[in-house]
Formats: C-alpha cells, structure tokens, sequence
C-alpha cells in the first residue's frame, strides 16, 4: 500500500452495533489496515490515544460517549491535527453533518452505508491525509526558511493589496500597503510609498522586475534599504525587502578608501583625475576651462627625516586643513572646486570655471597666502610654504594627464626659481624638463658605466706653504654636452637619487688613490663632500669602512665635508652618522661656513675638525670692512674652539697676506693650485715629496 499506511497502520473503528463494528473493520482491512474495534466511545478514546493511528472511523450514537465528544476529543491533541476522522451515523439531516464537521470530522457517511464503496472512499480519504500531511511539512520549512532569511517578504495585487506576508500576523490577513501603519508590514516608509506602488503597478503588468533603493534615519543611525519586485504566477506580485545597511556601509568604506586620502581625509589621486577628467568634458562642452594647482611643500622632507613620520603626518594634516578652509568661501559662493592630496606632500586643487585661468590665480594666491604661516605642533614651528604651479585646460593640454604633467613641470619651475608666488605653465618649461630628464640619463649611463672622473684641488699651509691636503672634486665629461657643471649634475643626482650611489663610486676612487700614494710611501688626507641626501638616506660610515678595508688604508686619511644644516638639523640620526664618522677615525669639516645660518651654538654641541670660510667672504677681505670683521669673526672662533680654518677661493696675493697675518692656517683656490688630475697632482706635489725621502739624510 501507500507510504501512509506503511506507518500507520491502525484503524480505530468504534461502533455500538457489533455488525457495524465488523463491517467498518472489513473495509479498513480492504484499505490495508488493521483495525482495532470498540463498542464504547471512551474507549476507543483511550485506544486512539495510546496509538499511531491512520484512520477513526467514529458511529455516533454510543454508550458512554458519543462519536462528536470522541471526535472533539482527539483533535484536541496536536498528534490528531491530520489523522482523518469519518462520522458514521444514521442521521442525515444538515443537523447532523454540522455537528460532525463542528466537531472537528474529516468527512462524513450516513446510513445505509455503501459497502462496497467505502473501502475505496477511505482509500482516497488517506492519500489526501497524506498530502495534507505533505503539504503542511512542506509549509513548516518555507515558514523556517522565510523566518531565517534576513528579507522580509510580501506577496500584494498589483494594486497593492497585501495577499501574504512573511510576518506571521498577516499570513491569513489582507491589507492595502498604503494603509499598513505596523512598522513590520510596512514596504517602505511613505515617503517612498508612492514609488513603490507605482513600481508594483508596472511589475504586475509587464512582468519585469524592478530594483528601488531607499534610506531612512532610525534613531541616530542612517538605514539602507534595498526593494526587488518580480511577478508571480497569476499575477500578484512578490515583493522582497532588504536591510543593505551593513553592505552599504562597506561599499562607502571602500569608496572611501578608493577615492580618498585616509591621512588627511582629502580627495586623493583616483578622485582627482577622475573628477578632474569629468569636469573637462563637460567645460568643452560649455566652453569654459579648468585649472589644474599643483603644490608641493618645500622643506618638508627635512621635516619626515628629522622629527619622524608621526610629525609629518600632523603637518600635513594641518596643511590640508588650511587648504579646505583657504577655499571654503569659493566652494560657498557655488564655485566647482575639489581639494585632493596626490601623495606625499603634493596636493592638486581642481577648479572649474567660466575662466578658470583667472579664477585658479585667485584661488592659487589663497592656498600660498594660508600656507605662508609657520605650523605650530608640540612647542615645534615648521615653515612648510610650498611651491605652486598652475596649467589649464584646454591651453595646456586636452587631458588631464597632459594639464597635470604641466602644473607639476610648472611647480618645478618654481621650485628651481625659488619664488613665493604663483608659476604658470609656459611651453618652454617643457623643453627644460625634456633637458633635464635627457640629462638625468646620460647620468645614470656615467656612473653605471664609470664615466666620471676625479680631479684634486690641494690645500696649502698658510704658514710654510707645504701641501697639507687635498678636496676630492667630481667631474663629468659627457659626449654631447661636454663638461657639465657640478652644481648642475649634482643637483640631479640628488632629485634622482643617484646621489648615494655616485658618491660610494667617489669613495672607492679615493681610497685607491689613497692607496695608491701609501704605496710609495706619502700620506696626503683626502677630503669628500657629503650630501644631506647621503647622511639621511645613506651610510657614509659604513661605505667608508668597507672600501678603506679593501684599498687596505686606514680612514683617518679621509676627511668628510658636510654643510652647515646638517648640523643645525641638529636630529638624532645625523649625530648617530656623524658619530660613526667619528670613531672612523675622519675628520669632520663644516663647508662654505657663515653662508647659510646666523645662530652658532649648533657649533658647540658637536663641534667640528675644521671651518671652511666660504670664498664669498674671502673674496673681498682685504677691501670690503663687512667680509673683514666675518673673517675675523669666524678666525676668532675657531681659535676660541682649536678649530683648524681652511679659506677657500684665494685668488689674489693680498687675500692670501691678510689671511696669513690673522692666523688661517690653510687655504685652497686658484692663486695656489687649479684642480688636478690624479696623475698631475702626483707629478706636482706627490713625486717632489717621494724624491725627498728618499735622499740620504745628513748624518
């Protein structure tokens, strides 16, 4: 038999007439049961009870407890909710047939009972027990589904009558939606209602399904909605709603993230050009223009180095808070201004404008004049004003990546020029930066290759005038470009960062000269410039060590040029550099001293070796009173710290007497010696000094 009868088996037949009794279990067993029959209505009450029963089939009239009591009595109890239970009674009347369904019966048989018949008749009745059975499982996990799922769903009319809804109150209810007032069977709120009856309206009709989306302010947070309609058999509507809070919060972080600066809390580079990129095609399109302002903060790299990244941060934070309120009153006069950090310490305004060259200048004047003031961070001040350059498009360029190029060559301009103002771009800066970057490398094709070359400028002794020392200086003969200057290839040496690796080169050379000279016996001190570059980012210590171990020579005969602003950086990093230089065994002297700062007390706190008096002091000192009382002053402090001084730059007997006479103890320049090659310094002050140790001394 069927899947039902298979488990439950039991017919419970309850009849007073003991013929009834037989004939009704006669055609369960037809049905494939097996009966159990009673004469009384409480007991078979008890039986059933105590059973897994398929079937009750119940006469009415009985001792004790009539069929409707016995009926009412197993539904009362949830395991009887889908058993079928069949009123067998002689009464016909309508009477009669309420009682039977009131009480609960699944149908009902009156007599004279069709024997023949009622096996069939409660065959059909199982199998719809059983799919009731089924249907009502099947209904139970679609509710635990629909409760698990996070969606609150509806099924409405395509007028917007709610025909069933998740929650359970309305699951046997109808409503209109725009009239639900309960905060679960609202769709939306009503402001949006209108929208969705009108997306329902038009889902019912074409059968499309349709997405709307919606915010709503709960309490003191900002609630994203999400409503996906799509139309069902019949066509009613299905209406799924959507908490995308959570996902939408996500999406904005990622947004954030995506397109602005986590630092500063500025637009950065992604959303610059993209904006920047929408905006000019929407200027062409009106004929207006946009103008591209590119800042970079001059000095602020000194600042990362010397106090740490954590102050850098704040300046730059303070920067971009300057900026923002530097353009607040165009931003509120309507203006299409967006303010963007491209990385680093760079920063990009974008304007928009009917003429947006004019517009930029003016905005570009307000950024300079809110960044001229020194930034105050933990008792520090930094002077941070940037240099500023302007392009616009369409005169420019007909991009953004071409306008930007030529903001950014323009700040460079600026940059080089040393100017406050504001540099707009012009076609000519482009061909310098072509120069520059052709320039850049054939340099780095120099040093690769070693195509650089050492020239030695010695260092007298004022006194007697014997060679006290020489001062290493870089030289680069290029064959298209002939000798070019130091300051200009050093200058892109240390934009490039071939600084570090052009200097280890200096140091090896030396030292194998170095070597060179004590293999026939003189001892000449060699002195090298170091960069800030090279002491911020380099191991000047570390690079003279190891090459001073492979030429074999000691590092006492190296002596390290510095400028003064290393010392006035005054950090931690450099002492600890300087230091190193220190236990070396090198001498520390301060080039082009007096040039650059007023305050000397730097000097006392890490004194150094020697002081070179800068030749624009030594240039006029025996005519000019101010260069003479300089000199004097320096010479003066030297003594007061046993600094030995080296004058440079003496070109002229008279500036070297009156050096002499006030006690300089050494001095370089053209009057004395031109920069040699090695061979020629050899030849000159070397092969007199080898020849004269080795004649025989008077005895």
């Amino acid at each position: 038999m069927t899947t039902l009868v298979q488990r439950l088996s039991t017919a419970i037949v309850a009849d007073d007439d003991e013929l009834g009794r037989m004939l009704l279990a006669e055609s369960a067993a037809a049905a494939g049961l097996v009966s159990q029959s009673f004469g009384d209505g409480a007991e078979a009450l008890q039986a059933a009870l105590q059973s897994s029963v398929a079937i009750a089939l119940l006469d009415v009239s009985m001792p004790g407890m009539d069929g409707f009591e016995v009926c009412r009595r197993l539904r009362a109890d949830a395991r009887f909710d889908g058993v079928p239970i069949i009123i067998v009674t002689g009464h016909d009347d309508s009477e009669a047939v309420r009682m039977a369904f009131e009480a609960g019966a699944t149908d009902f048989v009156s007599k004279p009972v069709n024997w023949a018949l009622l096996p069939r008749r409660i065959e059909y009745i199982l199998r719809n027990a059983e799919a009731a059975r089924a249907l009502r499982a099947r209904m139970s996990q679609v509710r635990t589904l629909v409760e698990a799922l996070p969606d609150s769903l509806w099924v409405v009319s395509a007028t917007g009558e709610i025909r069933w809804s998740s929650n359970a109150k309305l699951s046997a209810q109808r409503h209109d939606v725009a009239d639900a007032e309960e905060s679960d069977t609202l769709i939306a709120p009503a402001a949006q209602m209108p929208d969705v009856l009108a997306a329902i309206a038009q889902t019912a009709a074409d059968g499309q399904q349709r997405k709307l989306e919606f915010r709503v302010q709960e309490d003191s947070q900002l609630r994203s909605f999400e409503i996906r309609l799509s139309q069902r058999e019949g066509g009613d509507v299905v209406v799924v709603r959507r908490d995308t809070t959570e996902r939408t919060q996500a999406a904005e972080r990622i947004e954030r993230l995506a397109y602005f600066d986590p630092l500063t809390g500025l637009a950065n580079r992604h959303c610059c050009l993209d904006r920047a990129a929408t905006w000019m095609t929407q200027a062409a399109a009106r004929g207006q223009s946009v103008a591209l302002i590119y800042m970079d903060l001059n000095s602020f790299k000194r600042v990362n180095d010397t106090f740490g990244h954590a102050v850098g941060d704040a300046v730059l934070r303070t920067v971009a808070s300057r900026l923002q309120a530097a353009v607040a009153g165009f931003v509120a006069s309507g203006m299409q201004l967006l303010v963007s950090r491209l990385g680093g310490d760079e920063f990009v305004v974008v304007v928009w404008a009917q003429d947006a060259r004019a517009m930029g200048h003016t905005v570009a004047d307000a950024c300079r004049t809110a960044l001229a003031q020194s930034i105050a961070f933990d008792a520090l001040e930094f002077h941070c004003a940037p240099s500023i350059g302007m392009a616009v498009y369409p005169d420019d360029g007909a991009d953004v990546a071409t306008v930007l190029k030529n903001a950014d060559t323009a700040m460079y301009q600026s940059k080089a020029d040393g100017t406050d103002g504001v540099v707009v771009y012009r076609e000519v800066m482009s061909t310098r930066l072509r120069d520059w970057l052709a320039l850049e490398s054939r340099l780095r094709r120099a040093v690769r290759d070693e195509m650089l070359h050492i020239e030695f400028q010695p260092k007298f002794d004022l006194s007697d005038g014997h060679i006290a020392g020489a001062e290493a200086l870089l030289r680069w003969r290029d064959e298209e470009h002939g000798d070019v200057s130091p300051a200009r290839f050093v200058e892109i040496a240390e934009d490039s960062g071939l600084i570090i690796e052009m200097s280890s080169w200096v140091v090896r050379a030396v030292c194998r000269q170095l070597r060179h000279w004590l293999d026939q016996g003189v001892r000449i001190p060699i002195a090298i410039n170091c960069s800030a570059k090279e002491v911020m980012h380099g191991d000047p210590a570390g690079v003279i060590a190891t090459e001073a171990a492979n030429a074999g020579i000691p590092p006492s005969l190296i002596e390290v040029e510095i400028t003064e602003s290393l010392l006035v950086n005054d950090s931690l990093g450099v002492q600890k550099v300087l230091q190193s230089l220190r236990q070396l065994g090198c001498r520390i002297a301060l080039d082009d001293f007096g040039t650059k700062y007023s305050s000397l007390s730097y000097i006392t706190r890490f004194p150094p070796d020697r002081i070179k008096i800068d030749k624009v002091f030594v240039q006029n000192v025996d005519r000019s009173d101010g260069d003479a009382a300089i000199a004097s002053a320096i010479l003066s402090l030297a003594s007061s710290l046993r600094l030995t001084v080296t004058a440079e730059g003496i070109e002229r007997p008279e500036q070297m007497q009156w050096l002499r006479e006030r006690g300089c103890h050494e001095g370089q320049g053209y009057l004395l010696s031109r920069p040699l090659s090695p061979w020629d310094f050899t030849q000159r002050y070397v092969a007199p000094l080898i020849a004269k140790s080795a004649r025989p001394q008077a005895g």
